[in-house]
C-alpha cells in the first residue's frame, strides 16, 4: 500500500498535508495508539529537516507499507543550475547553529552534499567538540557496480561503524551520545539516503 505523494517545502507548504497523510495511513493500516504516535513523530522529524533546509528546496513525502514494515520516503530532485544550487547550499550550510547539529541536522547536511559533486559526500565533516566525524564514510554502503544507485548511506552502518570507533575516537563517542538523544534513531529500525542519478532519496524505516 502507498499513499499519494505530496510536494513539501522548506516554506511549510504542503507539511500540514503530509501529516494528515501520515494519520490516514497510520489509520488505514491499524496501528494502535503507540505505533501511531510514532509514525506521526517520524513523520514529524523528517518535515522538520526539510524545514531546517532553507531556500527554494521542494521534496516529494510519501509512505509505504510492504508486509510488517512502514516507510517514510522523501524524494528530492537535485537537478538545477549551478547558482541556486550554490544558493540552497550556501544558506543552509552556513553557520553552526541548532538545525545544523545532532542526527537529522546530519542528514540534513548529507542530502544537501547531494547538491554539490559525489566527490563531496565523502568529506563534508560534523563536528563534535572540536574534532570532526567524515559522516560520508561511516555508513557507507557498497554499491553494487550494476546499480543505477551511485551513492548509498545506512543509519545501521552509521551506528555501527561509530560502535567500533568510540572507545578510541572523542568525535565518534560524541557522534554515539547523539544518536542516543534522537528521537529518529530510537525509533527508526534504519534510515537510508541514496542518490540515484539526479534523485536523493531518504527512506525511514520501522517495522510495526
Amino acid at each position: 500500500m502507498q499513499t499519494d505523494k505530496i510536494m513539501v517545502y522548506s516554506n511549510g507548504t504542503g507539511m500540514e498535508a503530509a501529516l494528515k497523510e501520515t494519520e490516514r495511513f497510520a489509520k488505514y493500516q491499524e496501528l494502535d495508539h503507540k505505533s501511531s504516535l510514532r509514525l506521526r513523530l517520524l513523520a514529524e522529524e523528517t518535515l522538520g529537516m526539510v524545514k531546517a533546509i532553507a531556500g527554494a528546496f521542494n521534496a516529494k513525502f510519501w509512505l509505504e507499507k510492504e508486509g510488517e514494515e512502514c516507510r517514510i520516503h522523501l524524494d528530492a530532485d537535485t537537478y538545477m543550475d549551478d547558482e541556486k544550487a550554490r544558493e540552497l547550499i550556501a544558506l543552509s550550510s552556513s553557520g553552526k547553529n541548532e538545525a545544523n547539529k545532532g542526527f537529522m541536522g546530519m542528514i540534513k547536511n548529507l542530502i544537501l552534499s547531494a547538491y554539490k559533486s559525489l566527490d563531496q559526500v565523502n568529506t563534508d565533516p560534523m563536528d563534535y567538540g572540536g574534532s570532526t566525524v567524515m559522516f560520508g564514510t561511516p555508513g557507507m554502503r557498497e554499491v553494487d557496480a550494476l546499480s543505477n544507485i551511485s551513492f548509498e548511506w545506512s543509519y545501521m552502518q552509521y551506528r555501527e561503524d561509530l560502535q567500533e570507533s568510540k572507545a578510541e575516537n572523542a568525535a565518534a563517542e560524541e557522534a554515539w551520545d547523539e544518536l542516543e538523544k534522537s528521537i529518529v534513531a530510537n525509533i527508526a529500525d534504519d534510515v537510508k539516503v541514496s542518490v540515484k542519478g539526479d534523485i536523493v532519496e531518504m527512506v525511514i524505516s520501522k517495522t510495526f
